[in-house]
This record gives C-alpha cells, sequence and structure tokens, in this order.
C-alpha cells in the first residue's frame, strides 16, 4: 500500500473513531433493562464501614443516578446508612480512626451534595446504638430511622429497587 492510500485508511478510522465516540457518550448502552420502565426510584443500602470502600460506593450511587437522568428519568433516591457505615455520617472526629479523617470528610461533603441533589439519607437508629453512637450526633443531613429493615421493606413495597451496596 502506498503512502497516499494509508494515509486515506487512517482519515478514515480516525473519522469512524470520532463518530462512534460520540454516539457512545450520547447514549448509554444498558440493553433491554429500562424498556418499558417508567420511573426508576431506588433504595440504595450502605453498610460498609472501610471508608476506601465506602467513598467508591457512594462514588457508584452518583454514577448510577447520573447514568438514570441521562437515559431520560428523573430518580428518587434514598441512600439507607446501617452497619459500620453510620460511623462516617457523624458530625465531628469521634467514632472513627485518626487515620480516617481525610476520607470521612470527603464522605461527609459525598453525602452532602447527595442531600443538596435531593436524595434522602437515612440512618437506621438499631445500628446507631450497635455502634453506640449518639442519635444527636448525627450529620444534620441524616435523619435517623427507627429500624432500617423497616424502611427498606417499605420503599420496596412503594416500587423502590433494592441495591445493596456492601
Amino acid at each position: 500500500m502506498n503512502w497516499m492510500m494509508k494515509m486515506v485508511v487512517v482519515m478514515l478510522l480516525a473519522v469512524v473513531f470520532i463518530l462512534r465516540s460520540d454516539d457512545g457518550a450520547a447514549a448509554l448502552n444498558h440493553g433491554g433493562a429500562l424498556s418499558g420502565v417508567l420511573t426508576a426510584n431506588v433504595y440504595f443500602d450502605v453498610n460498609i464501614g472501610e471508608p476506601a470502600k465506602l467513598r467508591t460506593r457512594l462514588q457508584l450511587i452518583e454514577t448510577t443516578y447520573t447514568d438514570l437522568v441521562t437515559a431520560g428519568f428523573s430518580p428518587r433516591v434514598v441512600i439507607g446508612i446501617r452497619g459500620m457505615a453510620s460511623n462516617y455520617f457523624t458530625e465531628g472526629a469521634d467514632y472513627v480512626l485518626e487515620a480516617d479523617l481525610p476520607l470521612k470528610k470527603e464522605i461527609v461533603a459525598k453525602a452532602e451534595k447527595f442531600k443538596a441533589m435531593g436524595f434522602a439519607v437515612e440512618q437506621c437508629r438499631i445500628a446507631a446504638g450497635l455502634q453506640k453512637i449518639e442519635v444527636a450526633d448525627f450529620l444534620p443531613l441524616v435523619q435517623v430511622v427507627d429500624n432500617g429493615y423497616v424502611s427498606m421493606i417499605g420503599y420496596q413495597a412503594q416500587g423502590y429497587a433494592y441495591v445493596p451496596m456492601d
């Protein structure tokens, strides 16, 4: 193949790549999962106590929300906090190791962003008690519910998709 022919092939491949990347950015592929779906309400069950993994799970929640919005939905989102994750939704430096404080600040910032986006953030009172966390020590954006399992059941009965984030 001569030099001119190689350049034409390279140019055509570049155009195809650019066109495909634009289409890919505009339309996500979810297979048939959203076919016929009219609403997208989600209950994320967050109970992981390892701060780096917890931060990643919260990032995945945001990505999922963004993908749903891109797909044309106005999702309602509830984040249910329980287990050792509870320690990272408190005010101040108590309840976590000093080494984990920078990650806790990131987690709190993400929770504040979620609240500003209209998400509900619920904390199970039973889990708080098991972690020996005073209810008054939770962030103001967190609504403490008596029993997180009852909340999960209620949201599922209302049609919310249950998504475990452990």
